[in-house]
């Protein structure tokens, strides 16, 4: 099986923070879990780089557009360092790589393309306008910003063409879109029949040539949506002399998007539009993540709330992040706290799961077995039921969900060294059971604590199904 997990690309117009980190990491525990069952994996993600929010951002803090830009793709750049991210590809829309490819799909699309003039109400925010209708107090309905009124030459996709086909799709599951709650939201959507053509330009002197120009056209740059999303076949090089893994990862792949709930539209209907206008293959998952609130407020630089992925590892070890954030709901939003946080850290991830396998170790250090024979595991039944709905969630992306679950691996664990004494045990059962028990709990939290499960696996060796005990000594993962 092969898999093209992709995340959305954040706009580089500020510093990355918390939404961007837990996007990214839930991706990467999908990809590293994807890679652990044998299937081959591309895992991408990147930065959104054109469109007038940047020109307004660079020109709010005096800075040249360009410099400003490269300095923020840095910073996101080095969350793949820093929290341990697989990613395959890092691409930037303004890249030539992304560039050409933009092109060429622009020339796929060329019958569905027309010119025509856009009047209406302009969010800068969210890069996109607004019907009267949809804003009767000309207010942006997703930022709150009051909206700016435009009328300009564009040029014009023939997005209406599509939609009945996008919908079937949609209805259908070839498109599957996670939670439920947004396929019917989006159906809904289609359904009401408002959706007019797009437009899919601006005029450069407004944009102050920031963005990819029209080809042909230098008054008019590509519409900053169109572009942004033709960053899932770019970056597998797509327009490129080299269009292998576009081939490999897209046209003979499952494609997952994973995105943000204020996005959901532009993937799950221009998108898909889009690629039938190509004549390309539509992306068979998206999965559609929730908001996070800060103490109870929406996160906003007035209120001085925004948490930034370095304002977490200035207080813990990443992988704390890693294990804090995948234990959250995915489906709803949810509320951070550093009280809550902390809780996690220090009673799951400390007292749970960190002390279960320093015990684990510690009674094997003093026992007198050498070879441990695995098949005399007394809960056996009990730990492939945990593992089978363990994986249920998983597959459901209930992430959160299924690492509740395991937990009650690791708690069933703790019980029984208390009750049987293991550590006084001269029953070679008790050993199997424990050492089961241990790698499961490991296959289950590699995709979670990369680093520190593969150093543990690394000591580890087994034999005929047999467990050597080698009598390692575990370093705990935290500080």
């Amino acid at each position: 099986m092969r898999n093209f997990i992709t995340t959305s690309i954040p706009y580089v117009n500020d510093s990355p923070h918390i939404g961007h980190i837990y996007e990214f990491i839930i991706a990467d525990i999908f990809a590293r879990y994807k890679r652990l069952k044998g299937e081959e994996v591309f895992f991408q993600s990147g930065t959104d780089e054109n469109g007038i929010k940047m020109v307004k951002s660079a020109e709010e803090k005096g800075r040249n557009v360009k410099e400003y830009v490269d300095e923020k793709y840095t910073e996101f750049y080095a969350l793949k360092e820093k929290f341990n991210l697989s990613f395959d590809k890092f691409i930037r829309t303004t890249s030539e790589e992304h560039k050409l490819g933009v092109y060429k799909f622009w020339d796929l699309c060329k019958n569905d393309i027309y010119t025509g003039y856009y009047k209406g109400y302009y969010c800068i925010s969210c890069e996109s306008y607004y019907e009267e209708s949809e804003a009767p107090d000309f207010i942006c309905p997703i930022h709150k910003k009051k909206l700016e009124k435009f009328e300009e030459k564009n040029y014009f996709f023939k997005l209406t063409k599509y939609l009945d086909e996008v919908k079937k799709l949609i209805e259908e599951d070839k498109i599957k879109i996670y939670p439920i709650e947004k396929k019917i939201e989006i159906l809904n959507i289609l359904r009401e029949g408002k959706i007019k053509d797009l437009s899919i330009s601006r005029d450069a002197q407004r944009s102050k040539g920031w963005g990819i120009p029209v080809k042909n056209d230098n008054s008019q740059v590509i519409y900053v949506w169109f572009d942004a999303l033709l960053n899932y076949l770019t970056g597998l090089g797509f327009g490129s002399d080299d269009e292998s893994l576009f081939e490999k990862f897209w046209n003979k792949g499952i494609v997952y998007h994973f995105i943000g709930k204020d996005i959901v539209k532009f993937h799950a209907i221009y998108w898909p539009a889009m690629l039938l206008s190509a004549k390309i293959k539509v992306p068979e998952n998206i999965i559609v993540h929730y908001h996070i609130t800060i103490e109870g407020e929406k996160m906003s630089k007035t209120l001085g709330n925004v948490i930034s992925p370095q304002d977490f590892l200035n207080k813990y070890p990443y992988e704390a992040v890693r294990f804090y954030l995948a234990h959250q709901p995915i489906f709803s939003d949810w509320d951070f706290s550093w009280n809550h946080f902390n809780e996690v850290y220090e009673g799951i991830l400390k007292k749970d799961l960190a002390n279960l396998i320093l015990r684990i170790f510690g009674i094997l250090k003093k026992a007198h077995f050498t070879e441990i024979d695995l098949d005399k595991n007394y809960l056996q039944e009990e730990i492939v039921n945990i593992l089978k709905s363990f994986e249920n969630e998983f597959k459901k992306f209930e992430f959160n969900s299924a690492y509740n679950k395991s937990l009650e691996l690791v708690r069933k664990l703790n019980q029984l060294i208390d009750y049987k004494k293991i550590w006084e045990s001269k029953d070679i059962e008790d050993f199997s059971t424990l050492v089961n028990g241990l790698l499961t709990i490991l296959q289950i939290y590699e995709p979670l604590l990369p680093e520190t499960i593969n150093k543990i696996k690394e000591k580890l060796e087994s034999k005929d199904n047999k467990f050597i005990n080698k009598k390692i000594t575990f370093s705990p993962f935290y500080r």
